[in-house]
């Protein structure tokens, strides 16, 4: 790539980094649609807990579309532990 970028004229090298970060910020902006709706649950879920006086706690299956969380444990799971 830096052999390109010293074989291709200056303009033609800033139209192409313009072209690219136009792709990225699309995207991007794909990716911030398609979980919006994941995010504004998460909130919503966070508001009420804190409206509540307690700590939020979140788990991977009280907010819809959040299949496949790893950093959230399941609800379930985490009681079954606590039993044992």
């Amino acid at each position: 790539m830096v052999i390109f970028g010293v074989a291709v004229d200056l303009k033609i090298l800033w139209n192409l980094a313009d072209l690219f970060m136009g792709i990225m910020a699309l995207i991007n902006l794909i990716a911030i649609v398609m979980l919006g709706n994941v995010a504004f649950t998460a909130l919503k879920g966070y508001r009420a807990q804190r409206n509540q006086g307690k700590d939020p706690v979140f788990y991977a299956d009280s907010i819809p579309g959040s299949d496949g969380v790893e950093c959230w444990e399941i609800k379930e799971e985490l009681l079954k532990k606590n039993k044992a």
